[in-house]
């Protein structure tokens, strides 16, 4: 079967790399496309398997790839006629394995994008697919109880797909308090992946929010200890909350992160999620002073932040960090970095 993954845009790497790791030691599975935003791969094995990808904003069974799409009225004909010839059984069947519930009539709702200027327009997309399925006897549904079947037209590639995921993948339904500035799960798991997780690493957030990146950190295999904290006591409740008894050792603080009481070249990563507004949160040399303190001469730190411009600025600046990667992130309508860096000796 054929299955693709969204991704937020500049992770993909990160994704691809996540997908070989699990996967690609396997003759089950190969990467057939990768674009912004999208990878599409072939898988042969339990597709549940599928819903533990942590880089994955959702996870679509892909029915058809149809390449050469062109602006001509005719590609709706081409469209419907590889859905037209369509068996359905093998793909219904992967449904019910990843827990879709599907009734007897099979319920279903229409999501069509469309990129580029096309002598057609979106709707006559939506109509062409949506007709195909009723003919087959399927019932519409404006509900989100059906099988979602996302309809799309990329440059000259059109995708029908079957959404696999929930919506609530991305967000990880098992964090039991959210943040309304918490970062998303995926961008967390990305962040932790590029610190390079290790079993004896001792790992902070000092600044944690809910506790999304010490979570995505807990889940990524084997360490010796988490240590998070936060200037807020909101957020702090939050990151307890989450943890609850599960992931020990862990340890949290209520603290300033400009002066955190912890032993100097103790930490082996630091992963962060910066605030909006470096300024305010005096965000500068004496901040770097005491990651440079705490981290270990072969630790490194990953920073998320929206202001990477100016907080570059501060970086070349000081000598004693150094920037080693730096991966552009276009998530909605924010526009941010994730900074590795090292110490500089």
């Amino acid at each position: 079967m054929i299955y693709s993954i969204f991704v937020i845009g500049g992770l993909e790497n990160i994704a691809r790399q996540e997908l070989n790791s699990r996967f690609g030691e396997t003759k089950e599975f190969k990467i057939i496309l990768r674009k912004p935003r999208r990878i599409v791969f072939q898988y042969l094995g339990n597709p549940r398997d599928l819903l533990s990808i942590r880089s994955a904003e959702n996870l679509f069974l892909v029915i058809r790839h149809i390449p050469k799409i062109t602006r001509s009225r005719s590609s709706l004909a081409s469209i419907r006629q590889s859905l037209t010839r369509f068996n359905f059984e093998d793909v219904l069947g992967v449904c019910r394995q990843v827990g879709l519930r599907i009734k007897k009539r099979v319920q279903f709702r229409v999501i069509t994008r469309m990129a580029g200027f096309r002598n057609f327009q979106k709707r006559d997309l939506h109509q062409v697919v949506e007709r195909v399925l009723i003919e087959r006897g399927w019932k519409p549904t404006e509900s989100n109880t059906g099988l979602d079947v996302w309809n799309e037209i990329y440059g000259d590639d059109a995708y029908i797909s079957i959404r696999l995921s929930t919506t609530d993948f991305a967000q990880r339904s098992r964090k039991q308090v959210n943040l309304s500035d918490s970062i998303k799960p995926t961008l967390a798991y990305s962040m932790v992946r590029l610190s390079k997780p290790q079993p004896d690493d001792v790992f902070l957030d000092p600044m944690c929010g809910a506790g999304t990146i010490l979570l995505e950190r807990a889940n990524s295999g084997r360490y010796k200890y988490l240590i998070g904290g936060d200037l807020s006591k909101n957020a702090l409740a939050a990151t307890l909350n989450n943890f609850g008894r599960q992931h020990q050792p862990c340890q949290f603080f209520l603290w300033n992160v400009q002066s955190l009481p912890l032993k100097p070249r103790s930490i082996d990563k630091i992963v962060c999620n910066l605030p909006v507004d470096l300024e305010q949160y005096s965000i500068g040399k004496d901040f770097l002073d005491q990651f440079n303190y705490l981290i270990k001469p072969s630790g490194n730190i990953v920073l998320h932040t929206t202001q990477s411009g100016y907080f570059k600025k501060i970086l070349n600046q000081y000598k004693k960090l150094r920037l080693r990667q730096q991966v552009h992130v276009s998530n909605r309508d924010a526009e941010g970095h994730i900074l590795v860096i090292h110490p500089s000796g």
